[in-house]
């Protein structure tokens, strides 16, 4: 078996003559530097509790101040306090984007991209992704690649930004920050410390890069993936610091890999646009696109995360969105309706039962999912569950990646009913304080239920008091036009109301009622009518604590 570099083992690793990494206490590696005017931590961690982890071993090393803070990318900001605590005026450097990432992520573990209303059902696939629901031991447990969800955060943002090929003194060592090109988030930030001869950078994983998450996420451009490797690759440094891959020292050792990495995305890259080209569909390109031994023997191309076969249709749907170009799939049955017509063909539930087990049985895996899946949609039932339950186990154990091994675990516990993953995870009532004020009256309009609504059209203006701002839906058509501060306050409103910011965060996540909240009189409005009838016409939102 190959030998991979993630960290699994908690320990911290000697880099050379001052650099230590801490590895193997959750998917990060944090990175610390003796640096003349004290240390430089690279990279903090996931949340209050994971810093404090790994400044406890780096205290173990060295006494001396934090002097700067350093973040790769916004993913692990969040175990900064406890390295600051007793502290003032301390860098804490980033990309330019790297606090408006952060900001982002105030509700949930995905920034949503160009849609942040997708969010809640963003985070719940982060929680199948990363195992949060799965037990913590036995054979249906999560492995190495798992994240915590609902710890208190130590986040800090960034107060100094640097540009691309900027040079600056950090703790009395001159530093090199490169920003140009990004790998799984746009505000990737490398370092080059030529007095050390050493790199520190998010671009070499202990795995494949990984373009595409099966949670989805923001395009990861695999172009500039590679860009960013080959800054780092030309900067032959005899020390390389990684994110999440254990650290390398030796020219030759760091070369090899950023040259064997480069290489496997180059190769994806360009015999996906030749399969392309070719006019091979999104399907075809799975197998199409293989890895020759050359790259695939490499170590850090493991897919032991992600796995390759995402990637080229991943890269087809971006270019081409869903249509595979063939028109007889341009309309289909539903998937129900397909189902159950398959299920006749094979002669009843019973038949295709019957096969699903045969196909388990002789380890037929994939064959035995396509089918357990047709019952569960054509013939549903508890026994359809099982046996998809079956399927989606063996599956799991045979997965090489992560990602899909949690995926399909989660889900199998879930049609056995021994767990309950959420759909959508909303945010909390301090999540909505904590972002902007108007945000979640916009993500309001997302809630309208146009069945509801029907021909009707209103406007309902939000009013919040400790001057948080005005803001409005006009509703027509079966849509909810978000408006905000003067064109909100222009708007002729049929109700309005008024309240605090927190009164509306409780409001949204269900833990007061529009009816409540006017009874109480924590909710005021000029038109109570009005205002119901047209809160009426929205999705009731989940009761959950705040």
């Amino acid at each position: 078996m190959r030998k991979h570099r993630r960290a699994a083992e908690r320990r911290t690793r000697k880099v050379r003559d001052g650099v230590y990494s801490f590895a193997g206490a959750g998917i990060v590696i944090r990175t610390m530097i003796e640096a003349p005017e004290g240390l430089v931590i690279f990279d903090t961690g996931d949340d209050y509790e994971d810093g404090e982890r790994a400044l406890a071993e780096f205290r173990k090393i060295s006494d001396k101040p934090v002097a700067a803070i350093i973040y790769s990318h916004n993913h692990y900001s969040h175990g900064t306090k406890p390295f600051l605590e007793g502290r003032e005026n301390v860098p804490v450097i980033g990309h330019p984007l790297v606090n408006q990432h952060i900001e982002e992520l105030t509700t949930g573990f995905a920034t949503g991209g160009d849609f942040p209303e997708a969010m809640p059902v963003l985070t719940a696939r982060f929680m199948g992704q990363f195992g949060s629901l799965l037990p913590e031991n036995g054979p249906d447990s999560g492995f190495a690649a798992t994240i915590p969800v609902g710890k208190p955060k130590g986040t800090v943002l960034a107060n100094t930004f640097v540009q691309n090929g900027e040079w600056r003194d950090v703790a009395g060592l001159k530093m090199q920050f490169f920003t140009e090109h990004f790998s799984d988030s746009e505000d990737t930030l490398s370092v080059w410390i030529p007095s050390l001869e050493l790199a520190l950078n998010n671009f070499l994983w202990p795995s494949l890069p990984n373009f595409y998450t099966l949670r989805g996420d923001v395009w990861r451009a695999p172009q500039s993936w590679r860009a960013g490797l080959r800054v780092l690759r030309d900067l032959n440094a005899t020390y390389l610091v990684n994110t999440h891959a254990l650290p390398l020292a030796g020219k030759e050792k760091v070369a090899d890999a950023l040259d064997g990495y480069m290489g496997a995305i180059g190769f994806m890259i360009d015999q996906t646009m030749r399969g392309i080209n070719k006019g091979l569909g999104p399907d075809d390109l799975r197998e199409f696109v293989r890895l020759p031994k050359s790259l695939s023997s490499c170590e850090y191309n493991a897919d032991i995360y992600g796995e390759f076969s995402y990637f080229p249709p991943h890269i087809y749907n971006h270019i081409f969105g869903w249509f595979d170009g063939d028109a007889a799939r341009i309309h289909k049955l539903p998937p129900a309706e397909q189902a159950r017509r398959v299920i006749a063909g094979f002669g009843g539930a019973d038949r295709v039962s019957a096969q699903c087990k045969e196909a388990l049985a002789s380890g037929e895996v994939l064959w035995a999912l396509q089918l357990a899946d047709w019952l569960v949609q054509g013939a549903p039932g508890a026994a359809s569950n099982k046996l998809k339950a079956d399927a989606l186990r063996e599956f799991a154990y045979r997965a090489p990646g992560t990602i899909a091994r949690h995926f399909a675990l989660t889900q199998a516990l879930a049609l056995e009913g021994k767990i309950n993953p959420p759909v959508a995870v909303q945010p909390t009532v301090q999540e909505i304080l904590s972002s902007e004020p108007g945000r979640y009256v916009n993500f309001q309009r997302v809630r309208l239920d146009p069945a509801k609504a029907g021909e009707h059209a209103a406007n309902l203006r939000v009013v919040f008091d400790e001057k948080g701002g005005t803001f409005a839906l006009a509703i027509k058509h079966g849509v909810a036009e978000f408006m905000a501060d003067d064109a909100a306050k222009r708007l002729k409103a049929d109700a309005e109301l008024h309240l605090s910011p927190r009164t509306w965060a409780e409001l949204y996540t269900g833990a007061i009622t529009l009816a409540g909240g006017l009874d109480s009189g924590v909710i005021k409005t000029d038109n109570r009518a009005a205002a119901e009838r047209i809160w009426s016409w929205f999705d009731e939102p989940p009761t959950q604590k705040a």
